[in-house]
């Protein structure tokens, strides 16, 4: 009986694996643009170029007005770490695009999970963590930004939801971890050595 159940196991577990790839595939593939409208086209491709200059431009900017590190250039940069892990971990391919893009579109590194997500999530969550009115405004941008990966055909949606979880999840602990005060002082961090003398 044990046998069986290990077997009925794996099977269903095989199976549901290549139903959500397909599913994923299918999904992703509806999504994708149909280079029928041309400012369209330029719109979400120019929104899925700029986004981390605008994030990770926003949060340099605001750094430099602080004297410690602040959650938003900590989550913002802190998130390509474990992005570029996932990615050069799963070496998934890109989806085969059929979308002809008009601008400059580049796809070097494997697919799953999506730094642009990942980025946008993580920079919005943070900021919403520091004033919950801009949760709604934010969570659109969020959407919109991540339509536009699958758009131009640079990720399947999976990828997307992957990248919106690791981003969530390095902007919660990078939060937490320099809001603290168990570890926020106000003594400012100094560095010491010593050399030994003859």
């Amino acid at each position: 009986m044990r046998k069986w159940f290990v077997i009925v196991s794996i099977l269903s577990i095989a199976y549901a694996e290549s139903f959500w790839r397909s599913a994923d595939a299918s999904i992703t593939a509806a999504l994708e643009g149909k280079n029928s409208s041309l400012y369209l086209d330029v719109a979400m491709e120019g929104l899925a170029l700029a986004t981390p200059f605008i994030e990770i431009g926003h949060a340099g900017f605001s750094q430099i007005e602080n004297s410690k590190l602040s959650p938003l250039l900590a989550a913002s940069l802190g998130v390509q770490l474990p992005i570029l892990a996932g990615k050069y971990i799963c070496k998934r391919q890109r989806p085969q695009r059929q979308y002809r893009p008009r601008l400059w579109n580049s796809r070097w590194t494997p697919s799953f999970p999506s730094g642009h997500a990942a980025t946008t999530v993580a920079w919005a969550a943070t900021i919403s963590f520091a004033d919950s009115k801009y949760s709604l405004p934010l969570a659109g941008y969020t959407l919109i930004t991540g339509y536009s990966q699958v758009y131009v055909g640079n990720h399947y949606v999976s990828d997307v939801i992957a990248g919106w979880v690791v981003g969530y999840a390095v902007a919660f602990f990078s939060n937490n971890l320099i809001n603290n005060k168990k570890y926020n002082t106000n003594e400012s961090p100094q560095l010491r050595f010593s050399i030994p003398l003859p």
